[in-house]
């Protein structure tokens, strides 16, 4: 039995990996009508099924990542101790009673709080209800007479009114915006009379003029005009047919006669009155104390109007016509059956305590998720099978052993995600097809030195065993510098980046133990047989014996061309292209939008010339747009540097009314929204330089360590061995960095994770050309490092024996980088692309580079013993 543990602990792992991902294969192999059914009709077993399978990230599914920041400025100092934790737990009852399954919400800092609700389908809607500070206020309305006298009065002191332009004084029947009178020349553009109109006895003002009134009424004259106790509030929503919209103006007394704080319940139902039959209204109850507040106010103030304000915008304002003595009353105002649900929801949980503002929001709508996995699915089959193909073609028989660590290799990658029912990401999907090609490199390792014991004339068992022994120092090192990459990665990555640096740490693992144990372990099965006396591992004369001058052309590749690349790529990120930072670093906006009919760049710029954020008109024709994939999908670029979402919410708004005819469904029109603030832009720019600066680091200090130099050994110090391969790194991260300025990429978190990778993978390389030089070393001796020569000699052939083994990874790995360049789809473009450039800079670079620095290092090294007494 003992002879056989390995294959059963094997056949143990694969039966372990089977039960865990049998859920995520039972809930997936579902329809996505068949998982919203079973949502619908059986919840708990739905849930059931989905807590136990592999959890897709929001990019694969839809849904939404926000990051809140929580003002804490306007806070006395003992309620903004915990004013973060009550507003965390309020917006947890919001999303709790919003229905979304399985949401993340945790706090982050001093004063942020990250909200992850995937699957959302109403995406709008849920940013709107997490995000609402849902101030609630009773604010009694002042008589039309007093509205209309302080109109008059602040147009005097504003400067251009006339008496005809008096707010009162319109006649009703009149256009909404007395447009069919022409205005008096003095009137026009200043004066505040002029941009207001009468309808149904209030005072209105038309959506395009309401920023320039505000302004006005909030201007230091008009604020220095109004009394004090008062204010103007304008309605909560437009009213009117498109492009004839209008806001109502109110003017209430500031200080409120209850708040929100007093309701202890709110449900909606629909209007059973004359007056409000059929619409959608919020019914709430209050407190006792509020009852008793609610009894007064209104016995009070019969006949008169009273504002119900939400977050300083009015909702409604009805008349009270008797007194209300059991506290329960309704709120009107609601547009919809779902608004009037999301405020109900609102004062049920409470009002956040400060104002909360989104500085990072990234967004992804349901049918760019579905693409994303269609993409990643293929993307995947087809460089497994490439890679899979490759090695049965140029190893045979061991290329069918290494296809099976490779297919094994994937299912125990997936089964620990499903153990630890760990999220997957776009990203992730790329990393696991990048673990596809870079697995097989321990067993090329394994299988070159094989090829090696075998031409030297070893029986196959121990060309076997030595293959493993001597491949196992040069496979270790160099897993271990890319899981340095990786962990460096997962610990400053942030959302989808993680999940590319779980996957890729977690694949790294797996292939060591599947290149190393499995393989063993199958060959074990194999060379018991004793008819085993040849073993199938394609021409083992490939690539062998191979004496290419690499050293002798070092000059002209190390010093030579690495310099020229050098010097092109920093003129051109000097004083070229630069280094174009994405919004991720720079802070502003992405938006996907899908237009079925499609519409032309040229028609979108045409309708950004004047987009209404707030109070303010902005030209964003000189955005940047451009199709993205398909003809229907435009992606815009807005490069400003201001918080949370108006910017982008006003221009989606412009275009889904320029452009309702092409927008067949609205929750499939924005597939992606990308929005990052300054204060989170500039933490991750200084993230990304400490992870490449860690990363580096970090493999040094660990080649010191493995490289040390001990009594029994001869060549460079630890710390030689280390600072030529981080120089080395340095200089592909440089190169690669240029070839991004020259070709305009932007930098974005993506480009960064593939530059990590980047250290990782040409650290890889570099450090199996290092451990077949030490391993040489040791064999030679203390003459071999000492004279030029010999070491040059040395350098040289260690070189040429492990360029297959760079060769073979590097043709895998590129296989795999195409496939996903391919079929990977539009989002991880510019990170494929980044990997490629990185893939062939990092395998020249281990070829031509990396030793040369050794020997000048090593030279310097001499020199310095040399001078010891």
């Amino acid at each position: 039995m003992k002879n056989y543990w390995k294959q059963l602990l094997v056949l143990a792992l694969i039966a372990l990996s089977g039960y865990y991902l049998y859920p995520t294969i039972q809930f997936y192999g579902l329809s996505p009508e068949q998982r919203e059914a079973l949502r619908q009709n059986n919840p708990t077993q739905f849930y059931d099924q989905h807590k136990d399978a592999i959890n897709l990230g929001l990019d694969l599914q839809g849904g939404i990542y926000l990051v809140l920041e929580v003002d804490l400025s306007q806070l006395p100092p003992d309620q903004a101790q915990d004013a973060v934790q009550r507003a965390l737990e309020i917006i947890r009852n919001r999303v709790d009673q919003f229905g979304v399954a399985e949401p993340s919400i945790q706090r982050e800092g001093a004063n942020r709080i990250i909200v992850e609700l995937p699957g959302i389908q109403d995406i709008e809607r849920a940013k709107s209800l997490v995000g609402q500070t849902a101030l609630l206020e009773f604010q009694m309305v002042e008589p039309a007479a007093e509205r209309d006298h302080l109109l008059q009065r602040l147009s005097t002191v504003l400067g251009g009114t006339t008496a005809a332009d008096s707010a009162g004084q319109k006649p009703e029947d009149q256009s909404l915006f007395g447009e069919d009178q022409p205005k008096p020349e003095a009137a026009q553009g200043a004066a505040l009379l002029s941009l207001l109109s009468s309808y149904g006895g209030e005072v209105v003002v038309a959506s395009r003029e309401m920023p320039r009134v505000r302004a006005m009424l909030e201007s230091r004259r008009g604020a220095e005009a109004t009394p004090g106790d008062v204010e103007f509030l304008f309605s909560s929503k437009p009213e009117g047919p498109p492009g004839n919209q209008f806001y109502r103006l109110q003017l209430v007394r500031k200080r409120p006669e209850m708040t929100g704080a007093v309701i202890k319940d709110a449900q909606v139902s629909v209007g059973q009155s004359v007056e409000y039959m059929g619409q959608p209204i919020v019914e709430f109850a209050t407190t006792d104390e509020g009852a008793n507040t609610l009894r007064r106010v209104t016995g009070a103030h019969i006949d008169e109007r009273m504002a119900i304000v939400l977050d300083g915008t009015v909702y409604s304002a009805p008349t009270i016509q008797s007194k209300i003595p059991n506290g329960r009353g309704i709120i009107t105002g609601s547009g919809t059956q779902e608004e009037a649900k999301d405020l109900a929801i609102v004062l049920r949980a409470g009002a956040l305590p400060a104002e909360v503002e989104i500085i990072e929001d990234r967004t992804v709508g349901p049918s760019l998720g579905r693409d994303s996995v269609e993409q990643g699915k293929t993307a995947f089959l087809i460089a497994t099978v490439l890679v899979a193909l490759f090695m049965i073609l140029y190893y045979r028989f061991v290329g069918l052993v290494a296809d099976i660590a490779l297919t094994l290799n994937i299912f125990f990658l997936l089964g620990i995600l499903a153990y630890f029912h760990a999220t997957l990401t776009l990203p992730g999907l790329a990393g696991i097809v990048l673990t596809v090609g870079m697995a097989v490199d321990t067993n090329v390792l394994i299988f070159e030195r094989i090829r090696e014991e075998l031409r030297a004339g070893r029986t196959v068992r121990a060309g076997i065993d030595s293959g493993y022994a001597h491949a196992m120092s040069a496979i270790v090192d160099s897993n271990v510098t890319t899981l340095i990459a990786g962990i460096v990665l997962y610990q400053f990555g942030t959302g989808p980046i993680r999940g590319f640096a779980l996957t890729l740490c977690v694949g790294i693992i797996t292939s060591l133990f599947t290149g190393i144990f499995v393989t063993r372990a199958i060959f074990d099965a194999f060379t018991r047989n004793p008819k085993a006396t040849t073993l199938s591992i394609g021409p083992i004369n490939a690539l062998a014996g191979l004496k290419i001058p690499f050293m002798r052309w070092r000059k002209v590749a190390a010093w030579g061309f690495s310099a020229l690349l050098l010097l092109v790529g920093l003129v051109s990120i000097g004083g070229i292209n630069g280094l174009k930072t994405g919004i991720d670093f720079s802070g502003g906006t992405v938006l996907e939008l899908h237009f079925d009919p499609p519409v032309s760049v040229d028609q979108v710029r045409g309708q950004l010339g004047g987009v209404q954020v707030g109070n303010r008109s902005l030209d964003l024709s000189s955005t940047e747009i451009k199709q993205f994939g398909s003809p229907s999908n435009l992606l815009l670029r807005i490069s400003e540097g201001e918080s949370g979402t108006e910017v982008a919410d006003a221009l989606k708004s412009t275009l889904k009314t320029a452009f309702a005819g092409s927008i067949e469904n609205e929750q499939d029109w924005v597939r992606r929204q990308e929005k990052v603030g300054p204060k989170i832009g500039k933490e991750l720019s200084l993230n990304a330089v400490r992870a490449v600066l860690t990363s580096l680091v970090l493999t040094m200090l660990y080649l010191a360590v493995r490289f040390r130099v001990q009594k029994d050994r001869v060549g460079p110090h630890g710390l030689t061995w280390g600072a030529g391969a981080v120089l080395a790194t340095f200089h592909d991260v440089l190169i690669t960095l240029g070839i991004i300025s020259l070709f305009s990429i932007e930098l974005s978190l993506g480009v960064v994770a593939a530059l990590l990778t980047i250290v990782g993978y040409s650290l890889n390389d570099t450090i199996v050309v290092f451990d077949r030089i030490r391993e040489m070393l040791q064999g030679r001796g203390r003459e071999s490092f000492f004279t030029r020569d010999n070491f040059i000699e040395l350098l040289n052939l260690s070189v040429n024996q492990t360029f297959s083994r760079t060769t073979i990874t590097g043709m895998t790995t590129l296989m795999s980088l195409i496939v996903l360049m391919i079929w990977g789809g539009e989002v991880n473009r510019d990170f494929v692309t980044v990997l490629l450039f990185g893939l062939v800079v990092g395998t020249y670079s281990s070829i031509f580079v990396a030793s040369p620095i050794l020997l000048v290092l090593s030279k310097f090294e001499e020199a310095k013993q040399s001078r010891r007494p």
